[in-house]
Formats: C-alpha cells, sequence, structure tokens
C-alpha cells in the first residue's frame, strides 16, 4: 500500500515574486506531441501500482524500472498525473518518458532522496551525495516525453533574508581586499545585494540554523555511455539540476531548466570529467551556474570535446562557466550562438563568460563566440590561481599541481553585452616558494576579438588599491577581486594576448582608464 510522505522541513516551501522567470518560451523548447517509441516493451508505472496525487511511488516506480532492466530494456512511462517519489535509479536502455502534462515530483522527505546506491561512493560529498533521479554505469539512457521532473527546491533550503530585488539598485560597489572575512556582508555591495537573498541549506550567516540535509543533484548521471536528454522539463531542483559525470557521448537538447533563482546551488547543466559532449537549444533559469564544466578530482579523466550552442540562459550567477572544480584537464571545449540575460530581478547575473583553473586542471583550446549578453555584471573572468581544494601536497617544483594548472589557448570573439557593471578580470599570478625562489603562473595565448560592452549608467563607488592583491588561494569569482584601475579589460601574469576591435562604453560618472595591462607580454 502507498504510503504519504513525511516532510523533513514542513515550514519550508514559500515562494515570492521573483524566484522563478515567467516569461520562458516553452513551446519554442518543448513538443507535447512526442510519441513513444516503437518496438520496445512499455513499462507503465500505473501497472505497477502507481497512484497520482499526495501519495509516495517510489515502490512501484522502482518495481517498474527493474522490469525494464530484466528484459533487456524498454521506456518506464510516467503519464496520468502528477507522482510524487524517492530516487528513481535507470538502468541500461531505458527510456524514462514523462509524457507532456503529467510530472515526476521529488519527495520532501530527504531520507527518500539521500541514500548510499552502489558505485558512488568515490564521487562527491557523501554527507549530502544521492540525487532524484539516478543511472550509475549505465548504457543507452534516454529521458523525455514532455513533461516535467519536479524537486521540489524550496523544501530543502531555508528562508532568505531578504525577498528577491525587483528593481535596480542605484549604485554598484564591491567589497575591498580587506574585507575578504566578511565579504558577503558589506552593506550596499552588490554581493550582499544578492547573496542575502540567496536560500542556503547551511547556516551562512551564524544565525543558529542547523544544516538542511538535500540531495546533491536532481538528475545525476554518473559513469554513463549513449546518454540522451530531450524534450522535458527539470524544475525547482534542490541542488545541480543536470549532472553528468564521467560519462561520453551525451546529447542534451530542447531542455528546459526552471529552478527558483534564489535556491543555493542550483546549477542548470554541470558536465564533469565527460567527453564528447553536446548541449544544444535549451534554456537555463537557475540560481548558480548555467552552463558548466567542471573536473573534480574524483573524476580521474580529462573534460574533452564539448560543444555547447544555441541556448538562452537566466541566472543570478556565471552564465558559463569552466571551474570551480578544477582538478583534471578540460580542453577543447566550444561555446557559441548563446544569449546570457538577467531582465527582472537585481543585481544582474555576476558574470557571462568565466573561465578558471584553480585545483591544478590545464584549461586549453577553449573557444567562444557569437555571444550576446544583457544585465550581466562581468561580461568576461579569466582566472589561474592555486587554490589546491585537492590537497595536492607542497613542493618547491611549481610544475606540480600544488602551483595550480594553466590556462591557454582562449579565443573569445564576437561579443555583445549590455547592461555591464563591473571590468572584465583575465589574470594568473605571481608568488615565491617557501626557498624565497619565485612562481610566475601566466595566463597564455588569450585571444579577445570584436568585444563590445555598454555599462549600465548607475552610479558608483570606487576603492582601489595602491596594490593590487595576488588572489592566490580565494575561491575565484569576479566580484571577489575588489575594484581595479580599468573599466574595461584589466589583464595581469599574461602572455601572448590579442586584443582586436574592442569597444567599451563606460558609466557616465566613469573615471578609469579602458584597458591596464600588468605584467603581459606580447
Amino acid at each position: 500500500m502507498l504510503q504519504p510522505e513525511a516532510v523533513s522541513y514542513p515550514g519550508l516551501g514559500k515562494i515570492y515574486p521573483g524566484d522563478y522567470y515567467e516569461n520562458i518560451p516553452y513551446p519554442e523548447y518543448i513538443s507535447a506531441a512526442q510519441k513513444l517509441p516503437e518496438g520496445v516493451p512499455v513499462f507503465d508505472i500505473r501497472s505497477f501500482g502507481a497512484l497520482p496525487g499526495d501519495l509516495l511511488n517510489t515502490e512501484p516506480i522502482r518495481r517498474a524500472c527493474e522490469a525494464c532492466r530484466d528484459a533487456g530494456g524498454g521506456v518506464v512511462l510516467v503519464d496520468g498525473g502528477c507522482y510524487r517519489s524517492g530516487t528513481v535509479q535507470l538502468y541500461s536502455n531505458t527510456t524514462l518518458f514523462i509524457a507532456s502534462g503529467s510530472m515526476l515530483v521529488a519527495s520532501r522527505n530527504a531520507d527518500d532522496l539521500i541514500r548510499r546506491i552502489e558505485g558512488t561512493q568515490d564521487f562527491g560529498d557523501e554527507s549530502s551525495g544521492g540525487a532524484f533521479i539516478l543511472a550509475v554505469g549505465a548504457e543507452n539512457i534516454c529521458i523525455t516525453g514532455g513533461g516535467v521532473i519536479h524537486g521540489q527546491g524550496e523544501w530543502y533550503v531555508h528562508e532568505p533574508r531578504q525577498k528577491p530585488a525587483l528593481e535596480p539598485f542605484p549604485v554598484t560597489m564591491l567589497p575591498t581586499r580587506e574585507q575578504a572575512a566578511e565579504i558577503n556582508t558589506i552593506p550596499g555591495s552588490i554581493r550582499t545585494f544578492y547573496r542575502e537573498r540567496i536560500r542556503y541549506a547551511e547556516d551562512k550567516y551564524g544565525e543558529g540554523k542547523p544544516v538542511l540535509r538535500r540531495p546533491s543533484a536532481m538528475v545525476w548521471l554518473l559513469r554513463c555511455t549513449q546518454v540522451r536528454v530531450e524534450n522535458i522539463v527539470l524544475r525547482d531542483s534542490m541542488c545541480w539540476t543536470l549532472h553528468p559525470e564521467a560519462s561520453d557521448h551525451i546529447l542534451i537538447r530542447n531542455v528546459v531548466i526552471d529552478d527558483n533563482r534564489h535556491v543555493a546551488n542550483t546549477d542548470g547543466i554541470d558536465i564533469s570529467g565527460c567527453s564528447h559532449a553536446e548541449v544544444d537549444h535549451c534554456f537555463i533559469s537557475c540560481a548558480d551556474d548555467g552552463l558548466c564544466i567542471k573536473n573534480p578530482v574524483y573524476t580521474r579523466r580529462p573534460s574533452e570535446h564539448l560543444h555547447l550552442h544555441d541556448c538562452t540562459v537566466v541566472t543570478v550567477m556565471n552564465a558559463f562557466k569552466i571551474g570551480t572544480g578544477t582538478r583534471h584537464d578540460i580542453r577543447d571545449v566550444l561555446l557559441e550562438n548563446c544569449d546570457f540575460i538577467m531582465p527582472d530581478i537585481y543585481p544582474g547575473s555576476v558574470s557571462g563568460i568565466s573561465i578558471e583553473s584553480c585545483d591544478g586542471s590545464h584549461v586549453e583550446n577553449i573557444t567562444v563566440r557569437n555571444i550576446r549578453m544583457d544585465g550581466v555584471q562581468c561580461p568576461l573572468y579569466i582566472l589561474l590561481n592555486r587554490r589546491n581544494q585537492a590537497g595536492a601536497p607542497y613542493s618547491e617544483d611549481p610544475d606540480t599541481p600544488y602551483w595550480g594548472g594553466s590556462v591557454s589557448h582562449v579565443r573569445v570573439s564576437d561579443v555583445e553585452a549590455t547592461g555591464a557593471e563591473l571590468p572584465a578580470i583575465l589574470t594568473g599570478y605571481a608568488d615565491v616558494t617557501k626557498a624565497g625562489n619565485p612562481v610566475r603562473k601566466a595566463i597564455s595565448d588569450i585571444a579577445v576579438e570584436n568585444y563590445r560592452v555598454t555599462y549600465r549608467d548607475n552610479q558608483e563607488i570606487l576603492h582601489i588599491p595602491a596594490v593590487f592583491d595576488e588572489f592566490l588561494t580565494d575561491y575565484p569569482e569576479s566580484n571577489a577581486h575588489g575594484d581595479v584601475d580599468a573599466y574595461g579589460l584589466w589583464i595581469r601574469h599574461a602572455d601572448h594576448v590579442r586584443l582586436e576591435n574592442i569597444q567599451i562604453t563606460p558609466r557616465s560618472a566613469n573615471i578609469r582608464e579602458m584597458i591596464r595591462l600588468y605584467d603581459v607580454n606580447p
């Protein structure tokens, strides 16, 4: 007999104006007329006892998925309403088909979603862990149908300190580097403006709140091959929304991600340690990085041959980001023909294009072209540092992972950005070893061409330091550096940089130069 779910945190779940982007053009991405695949067995979850409504259908859906597996594959069909469930595990040769007008809804009970799954122990943070939709070591997986996967994200995070901001802020101000210990709470800074509106599962402000348990992903595809996610809506994730990891030959196409834009860590698509992946024609509205490429220590393989194109991203964080978990190499990435916008809540997206290596990854052969932005604070951010989250041991040899990896052969072209608030920062770093030997880690072979930016014409408060911090071990974020002495491009510790057709219109109140170069070699 089906049982009702037990809600972990019953006081949560509220939604406020501005949490969701209300103008997603669903018909441009999602077809309601998709037919079931022909010639394969269909395992309708209703035949295994699933019922739409408020009861929990974890066991009937599990039986349907296992029956599909035991038959050698087929279609697991979700049709006829909204079905609540705990974790749904998919197996090889399975199509999860959620029909248009139907929905698979995650339980609001953390115990139904956070559990040890064989084969996942070495990946990610086991203290949270788990997923709503999960496939491990599977081949030929498809998630499709035109329906909705719903994560109920608001039920896994605390209430925000401030409601969404529906009007622009009149002044742009950054925290200084001297304020690094309090960087997220400096009154009047754009970091504080958006951070206080984010809903965290942790006690971010020392207010005595408990740490809430939640899954680490809504859809997690781990060590899979031949994966297709197409014609599906992913809504209200509780953490990362769609996470292919250590997987090969992935197609993500015609997907709408419609998250609460204030639920912390709700990245749109996180591609970690994958090869031959394509993201085509998706609409992503989320609270954290929209299109994100990572490669943390536990993948133990490169991320390579990735093509992301023809997408629209609405996010309060970074629209496209390489980073932050960057221990293994990332190479051969093409991002093109995308729109990054933030039209209705404030402040704007933290960055549009963010390319980072901070844990030892060699990031190389990255091409970004034909990108349009509006309402993005920092259009371009490229950084190399030695955060060393993977904990590589100290060495006097600057070529070891302790000292970080590299960022090289990056070309950014044909960028048109309006409503910007911050300059682009492109930087490596310089340091000394314990023995006093100099270490210079430069970003190299960087081209920025046909780059046109217009600022939002508000006021600014600047705190330009006499000496610029090297940002050696910090979490990389464009607004964490403090102010610099350029309004357009600020470039430091870089070799072989080419700038062509740079056009930047500053604020009326501007007092800075357009471009400043420090330790930049031709």
